[in-house]
């Protein structure tokens, strides 16, 4: 899968959109790293509290479970964008060895079927994020540990729009590509 730099088509603004696009999941997928190490950090500190004082933190199970929901959706569209999300190519291995432009007229078509399934999804998590903020939703147990779902809820929608800008930027590229042929 081609990175946004193998990608570039020579128009200025939709090139433009792409490093933006690139520069922004770059950042998310950065937090979603520092994220993970914050995580490692806070089991690690569980299992000391826990063998050496016979006192674990409250609510490691629920921030690991909330952490890995948003470390997936800081990170997936810099990994679209990167071009290592994980697929099945060898079909458009075969077509591209035959015709480039063919190959990137059908990648164009399953980039557009992955912006209309990530738009799906996306339409669908709105209205949660919209609620969990709303109605001040909580994860945990009363008395123990408590913490809000909605900044978790608010990733998952960020993430998915940039999916979807990734996609849908990836998309046309792909179709000027099959159009106008590589530079």
């Amino acid at each position: 899968m081609a990175t946004t730099e193998d990608l570039r088509t020579g128009l200025a603004p939709l090139d433009f959109v792409a490093l933006m696009l690139d520069r922004a999941t770059a950042v998310l997928s950065a937090l979603g790293t520092a994220l993970i190490l914050g995580i490692m950090l806070l089991i690690a500190a569980d299992v000391t509290g826990r063998f050496f004082m016979g006192k674990p933190i409250a609510g490691v199970p629920e921030m690991v479970a909330m952490s890995i929901l948003a470390i997936v959706f800081l990170q997936i569209a810099n990994t679209l964008a990167r071009g290592k999300l994980t697929r099945s190519d060898a079909f458009l291995k075969m077509l591209r060895a035959r015709s480039q432009r063919i190959g990137d007229a059908l990648d164009a078509v399953l980039h557009g079927a992955g912006a209309a399934l990530i738009w799906v999804l996306l339409s669908a998590f709105y209205p949660l994020f919209m609620r969990s903020y709303g109605r001040g939703q909580m994860i945990g147990t009363v008395g123990q540990f408590l913490a809000p779902i909605w900044p978790v809820h608010g990733i998952v929608v960020l993430g998915s729009a940039l999916l979807f800008a990734v996609f849908v930027s990836r998309t046309l590229a792909l179709s000027v590509h099959a159009i106008r042929g590589r530079p």
